[in-house]
């Protein structure tokens, strides 16, 4: 069968090609403290390394290579083992032996593992792959995976209650229409004796971009972070949260519900991207507060004590921007991009994706203290790109970046009522991977060229003015972004693709998403248009990625794209699929998820 898709989307470029510099970003991912709080683990995401640090010296003194980019780690009880979630497609757990200081066994897990849970005996390891929607189980002792658990949409930071008996997993994004009641992520709580999905607690309307789950110490709550966006109002203004807002959801582990949810910004003041939650031995919980480089610490004593007050007299706690004030405490960094967190029994240690170092901040002083972690090149146009893709601090009071409403570039499923094609009309995030080299941009084709797009972006939804410098940098980060390797690609009946393939071109789906990039960059009328945008003409997308990209159609109607063939395709307008077979039909779409 012939084939055009590649794990790096740069290699289908004619154009200026984005190449890794020689010596590689360390971008400094997930911690773990172990050696008897005397030693530093940390991933270092993009040099397929773990740097190993001293803490009384502050000196990381070697590297520990691992075979594939190392996405999080966890340690054993003993200290003697390092659990390593690596890679993307052909994710793995890398199992190290700390005293040989080398990999020691493997296990395939499922696409882009992320976030892991062991057991009290250090028997079973629970694995969270983002793009699999799966939690692996592995059983340590003979390194086999031994289930999958289905989660809801791209679970991805994981946590077990004290007493082993739960695990959460954090979805990162809604599953649902984008015009059902509540869009939303979820939690997944996982009974651990029988890896059985016990529940799946909602968080509230908007919410999405879950960056972050941890237990309470008793194991009472659960604490989740994530965005919560306002996509219920037109976009006309940002002041106070209009757009999006910032929040901690406590879910009460022990009925498995939802017990209340508070937003973490500052009146005029976002919080933007909260992740990596943690709580420590002090009692409180940390946050690193990755858009507008930050750690906030939250008093969780007075929040409870305030909460069940608050819940009893029936306040508002969801809207409310001053409701945490008098609980928080929010921290400069000198890092870029603060993502994860670990404790020592007197700091919180934190590193950021585009800075060198780790901080440590203590838990009375709060100053931060640098430890270095190696050298790493100057930030190239890609890099700054990145990096200004993902900060707040260049929005007006900073409520949120690029990446909040496009997720690593890609989208977050929600509909915004944007002024930009007339307001009371709605429309589905697009993913931005290859905007550039498929105009025009925007559902309706609004924006004659993604560039143009980028810079409106910064003048009208982030409201401010900024060096075209930085938006040419933007530009390269979007045009060189990484393809993901489809999981279904990977693990997908290879007969049953061939099959979908020739389904494909007898649909005529490949007369407008044909080519190079799955599409003719041609207007049409395919009968999905509703309302005022009944016989509207939509821009044809591409269909690279497309299953990582719900929901489906300009309004997102369609959770899933079975409902866009059987549910939503009028007439065969949207492809010739109404003769298509049930088999038939599943064929065609695994090959379309393909691609």
């Amino acid at each position: 069968m012939k084939r055009n898709v590649l794990p790096l989307l740069c290699a289908l470029f004619s154009a200026c090609l984005y190449a890794m510099p020689e010596e590689p970003y360390l971008s400094p991912g997930p911690v773990v403290v172990g050696g008897d709080g005397r030693v530093i683990y940390t991933a270092l995401t993009t040099a397929r390394a773990i740097a190993v640090t001293d803490i009384t010296t502050g000196l990381t003194e070697e590297k520990i290579t691992t075979a594939q980019n190392p996405n999080n780690l966890l340690l054993s009880a003993d200290g003697r083992t390092l659990y390593v979630a690596s890679g993307e497609e052909r994710g793995t757990v890398e199992i190290i032996s700390l005293p040989k200081k080398k990999i020691v066994g493997t296990v395939g897990t499922g696409h882009s593992p992320f976030g892991m849970a062991l057991s009290a005996d250090g028997k079973t390891l629970w694995v969270a792959n983002r793009f699999s929607n799966t939690v692996s189980v592995v059983d340590t002792d003979s390194r086999r995976l031994v289930a999958d658990i289905s989660a809801v949409r791209e679970p991805r930071y994981m946590a077990i209650s004290p007493d082993g008996k739960t695990i959460a997993a954090g979805n990162f994004l809604p599953a649902q229409a984008a015009t059902a009641d509540t869009v939303a992520s979820k939690v997944t709580l996982i009974d651990a004796a029988t890896n059985t999905v016990m529940a799946n607690v909602t968080l509230p309307n908007g919410s999405q971009s879950l960056m972050g789950v941890s237990f309470s110490g008793d194991g009472r709550w659960i604490y989740a972070v994530h965005l919560i966006s306002r996509f219920g109002v037109p976009v006309t203004q940002i002041d106070k949260g209009w757009v999006n807002t910032n929040a901690l959801t406590v879910i009460d582990a022990l009925r498995g519900s939802h017990y209340a949810t508070v937003l973490i910004d500052d009146i005029n003041l976002g919080a933007a991207s909260p992740a990596g939650a943690g709580v420590s031995k002090d009692g409180n919980l940390y946050i690193a507060i990755s858009g507008c480089h930050e750690l906030m610490r939250i008093d969780l004593a007075g929040l409870h004590g305030a909460l069940s007050s608050g819940i009893e007299t029936g306040d508002d706690l969801l809207t409310s921007l001053s409701f945490s004030y008098r609980f928080k405490k929010r921290i400069p960094l000198q890092g870029r991009f603060p993502l994860n967190l670990a404790f020592t029994g007197e700091a919180v240690i934190v590193s950021s994706r585009y800075s060198p170092f780790l901080e440590a901040v203590s838990f009375t002083g709060l100053s931060p203290v640098r430890i270095t972690l190696g050298d790493e090149p100057e930030p190239d146009s890609f890099r700054r790109g990145e990096l200004a893709f993902n900060d707040a601090s260049i929005c007006y009071q900073q409520w949120h970046s690029c990446a909040s409403c496009h997720p690593d570039g890609r989208a977050d499923g929600i509909n915004w009522d944007q002024q930009n094609d007339g307001l009371g009309n709605p429309k589905n995030t697009k993913s931005l991977l290859l905007s550039h080299v498929t105009p025009p941009c925007m559902i309706t084709g609004i924006r004659q060229s993604a560039e143009k797009a980028v810079r409106a972006g910064i003048t009208h939804t982030l409201n401010t003015v900024q060096p075209e410098s930085l938006a040419a940098d933007i530009d390269y980060y979007l045009k060189n972004m990484p393809q993901q390797v489809s999981p279904y690609l990977v693990t997908g009946d290879r007969k049953a693709i061939k099959r979908g393939e020739v389904y494909y071109r007898q649909a005529d789906c490949a007369s407008c998403h044909g080519g190079q990039f799955y599409t003719d960059m041609k207007m049409y009328d395919v009968g999905t248009g509703v309302g005022a945008d009944e016989g509207r003409l939509f821009d044809t997308p591409s269909l690279s990625e497309l299953w990582r990209t719900a929901p489906y159609l300009y309004d997102g109607r369609a959770s899933t794209l079975e409902e866009v063939f059987t549910r939503y395709n009028r007439d065969d307008k949207h492809g010739r699929t109404s003769h298509l077979s049930e088999e038939e039909m599943k064929d065609l779409i695994l090959y379309i998820k393909t691609l």
